[in-house]
């Protein structure tokens, strides 16, 4: 940690945009400093990315967790940062997808957290396809943290997945290296199959507010299957 304390905030950053130039690079300098700080904090932030994991994302700027709601201007899917915890919060689930070079795909009854036109979007897939590109993620830690994490887009790199005091989706651009609006903890919802429970987990298992009426009850594009598919990823543990 003492290392990458003395590079200081400005180092750090100008280490990360020199590494996305070179081909595997930004994977590479993330994956260093998750090990780094995992070693020296005795705690991975990211021990609950495993696949088939139903997570939920807490961001530490609002302090509430990501969810996907439909916007009553469009009727589209979108989403923010105001749901609620729990296992009772099916909007707020996230099913973990692995993907290559520890990178990330998260999806709820497969519609995909991504980055498309440097917005922060909601893309609807099915389970026959491929995951969208523009839904790959790479996770860092936050230095010096053991439960913080920044999500960064893999398609548009430097984009980071953030959220201002009221849930509302940011720029994306990260300007300081320690900015709560682009911080997250992972709160565990259930395991995924053949996936082995962690020692004392932080697995959440009472809500503390009403559960709202889930998305795809007031979703066009919705169906039968789909409902049981989340319900089903959340029970499915090991």
């Amino acid at each position: 940690m003492s290392f990458f304390g003395s590079l200081g905030k400005k180092a750090v950053e100008k280490a990360y945009d020199l590494a996305s130039k070179v081909e595997g690079g930004r994977d590479y300098l993330t994956n260093a400093a998750n090990t780094v700080n995992s070693l020296v904090k005795g705690k991975d932030a990211r021990v609950y990315l495993k696949p088939g994991n139903v997570i939920q994302f807490k961001s530490r700027a609002s302090d509430r967790s990501i969810q996907i709601v439909v916007s009553k201007e469009t009727n589209e899917l979108i989403c923010d940062a105001i749901g609620g915890t729990g296992p009772f919060f099916p909007n707020a689930y996230w099913l973990v997808v692995c993907g290559q070079h520890s990178r990330y795909y998260f999806h709820n009854n497969y519609n995909y957290l991504g980055i498309r036109n440097g917005k922060l979007v909601i893309i609807p897939s099915s389970s026959t396809e491929k995951p969208p590109k523009e839904a790959e993620f790479r996770v860092q830690d936050v230095l010096g943290s053991a439960q913080a994490i920044y999500i960064e887009s893999v398609h548009v790199p430097g984009y980071f997945l953030s959220f201002d005091e009221d849930g509302v989706p940011g720029d994306g651009i990260k300007t300081q290296i320690k900015e709560k609006f682009f911080q997250f903890e992972i709160q565990l919802i259930a395991y995924g199959p053949g996936i082995q429970p962690e020692k004392d987990d932080n697995t959440i298992e009472k809500p503390n507010e009403a559960s709202p009426p889930p998305y795809w009850s007031v979703s066009a594009g919705s169906t039968p299957q789909q409902q049981s598919q989340t319900g089903n990823n959340a029970n499915s543990t090991s």
